[in-house]
This record gives C-alpha cells, sequence and structure tokens, in this order.
C-alpha cells in the first residue's frame, strides 16, 4: 500500500488531541477557581487594612475616635464612608474640617453607600480606647490582645462574623 503525500491527521490522532486537550482543562478549572479565591481574599485583606488606616488618619487629626465608634456603631456603613469620604459642600458634624480620609474605588460601596468586601458585607472594626496599643480580639474563641490601635476583618464568603475561619482579618 501506498502512503498518501496529504499529510494531514488521522480520525484517531485528532481525538488523542482532544482527549488531552480536554484532560488539561479539566485539571486547569479548579485551580482557576482557587486562584480568584485567593484574589479576593487579598482584595479584602487589603481593604480592611483601608479601614485601620483611614481609622488612624481620623485619629491622628482629631485626636479621638469618631463620635459614632463610641455609640456602639463599629461597621463601614453608610454614615461611616459619609464621615470619612465627605461630599464637597456637605456638613458633617463628626468631621468638622471636611477632610476626605479616604476615597472608595469602583464597586467598594454597595447600594446603601456602605464600604464593603468582595462579597458585598461592611467591615467590622475595633480601636484602641485605652492608649496602651492593644485591641481586644474580637475572636471570642482566641480571646486575648492584639498589637496595634485599630483592627479591622471582614465577615469572609459566608458573611457571618462571628465564624472565623473563613473571616479575613487586617491583624494576620
Amino acid at each position: 500500500m501506498k502512503r498518501s503525500e496529504t499529510g494531514g491527521f488521522t480520525l484517531v490522532e485528532m481525538l488523542v488531541v482532544i482527549a488531552i486537550l480536554g484532560i488539561l482543562m479539566a485539571m486547569m478549572v479548579p485551580a482557576a477557581g482557587l486562584i480568584m479565591k485567593r484574589a479576593k481574599i487579598s482584595n479584602t485583606k487589603s481593604d480592611a487594612g483601608v479601614v485601620a488606616s483611614v481609622m488612624m488618619k481620623y485619629q491622628t487629626e482629631y485626636n479621638r475616635w469618631p463620635s459614632t465608634y463610641a455609640s456602639g456603631r463599629d461597621t463601614t456603613d453608610g454614615d461611616w464612608v459619609d464621615m470619612m469620604a465627605p461630599k464637597p459642600g456637605d456638613v458633617v458634624p463628626t468631621n468638622p474640617k471636611r477632610i476626605v480620609f479616604f476615597e472608595p474605588g469602583g464597586g467598594a460601596l454597595n447600594a446603601d453607600g456602605a464600604f464593603v468586601d468582595t462579597w458585598g458585607h461592611a467591615f467590622r472594626f475595633r480601636v484602641d480606647e485605652t492608649g496602651t496599643g492593644e485591641v481586644a480580639n474580637p475572636d471570642a474563641d482566641r480571646g486575648g490582645m492584639l498589637r496595634g490601635r485599630v483592627v479591622a476583618w471582614s465577615a469572609g464568603e459566608d458573611g457571618d462574623y462571628e465564624t472565623w475561619a473563613d473571616n479575613v482579618k487586617s491583624w494576620e
């Protein structure tokens, strides 16, 4: 038998190549999901650091913590954003100098105007009210004190601030 001079691939060769590509794609999908999850966690950790930094800037400027925190409000809700990033012309009693302590980027605010993590949950924070440079660990199971003047955390993917396994923390 004489071999054809066309030099094409046989059906079996094409099926083998397609099968190999399918196997490689099946291996890449879970890896891509893991990479996306790590990116969300990294972005959220960075934003938690922004919350802590903004609170420190406020404390440095006014030599006190925001009065809303003293009344038990410890989330980056719309009122917090209005205080830390006042719009031109706004009168903000808790920020009388109308200093812009941060500028939330695209997608960082939800429909209510809260500064949120990548899953859409507002951050929570604690501050050093005693001036010792330590903050009580908000994770009651671990307890103890954390070094720093401000700590911030996200509820994580599950949206529950009390389940610490997936919460993203500024101090870790």
